[in-house]
């Protein structure tokens, strides 16, 4: 009996053992990838500018108020204290709008943060797209990021896809960008032909203005013969009516 208990939990063990798939992991360093990448560079750059103009703001005003407060210890013995309350009031009331400010640019829901989203989400997002792609395409179960918080002991390198997903990042930039230098080439095109046809139909225009112009002339020309010879017969026979006069007289 005994035998068969071993036998079948050894048979049971043996199913798990090759019914069981062994997962497929690899990772990324996000941090790598990202400071590859131009768009990332350019809006890291801009936030950055902002952030150290608020510190810079930030600084100026603790200057000013400290400034306040070394005033008013030095002018304390010839104060009276209705001066040196308000005067304190004064400080306090700058510490508190510094506070607001400092709050309002690097509080949990702040402009840094604020900031950082609107910039740096939407290449986050793409990056994520194409780790996503290549996992699925590659047959991957899961995918850390080394270099976020995860520990990671030991990792063989072609494990990593960090350099696959630049490159595919890379490529399709680049297909866009050829796209859209090719969209600007058929504009251009299209511009060249239109202003082409443009240019055709004017010479149409000028063509046919002309060509009226010369018929409007010739017009006016023949009436202008027409009627010198009208009235050159009109002067004739008026001639020979007075010639004819004189001969019967």
């Amino acid at each position: 009996m005994k035998k068969i208990v071993i036998y079948f939990l050894m048979f049971f063990l043996v199913n798990i053992a090759f019914g069981q798939r062994s997962e497929r992991i690899g990772y990324v360093n996000m941090e790598y990838i990202l400071s590859q990448m131009e768009d990332y560079k350019t809006a890291s750059a801009q936030l950055e500018e902002k952030v150290n103009k608020w510190k810079s703001e930030i600084e100026l005003k603790k200057n000013e108020i400290k400034k306040l407060k070394d005033s008013l210890e030095l002018e304390r013995p010839l104060l009276s204290e209705s001066i040196i309350n308000y005067r304190q009031s004064e400080i306090e009331f700058e510490e508190k709008s510094l506070y607001d400010y400092q709050t309002k640019r690097f509080g949990v829901n702040g402009d840094w943060v604020a900031q950082e989203y609107m910039l740096i989400q939407p290449i986050q997002d793409k990056v994520l797209n194409v780790v996503e792609a290549i996992s699925k395409q590659k047959k991957f179960d899961k995918i850390f990021d080394e270099s976020a918080d995860a520990i990671m002991f030991y990792s063989e390198k072609k494990y990593d896809i960090s350099d696959l997903v630049l490159k595919s990042i890379l490529r399709n930039e680049k297909i866009e960008k050829l796209e859209i230098e090719f969209d600007d080439e058929k504009k251009d095109s299209l511009y060249e032909k239109k202003k082409e046809l443009l240019e055709i139909q004017k010479t149409q225009r000028i063509q046919e203005v002309n060509k009226k112009r010369e018929l409007l002339l010739k017009q006016r020309e023949e009436k202008r013969k027409a009627y010198l010879k009208r009235r050159d017969s009109i002067l004739k026979l008026r001639k020979e009516k007075k010639q004819s006069k004189k001969v019967k007289k």
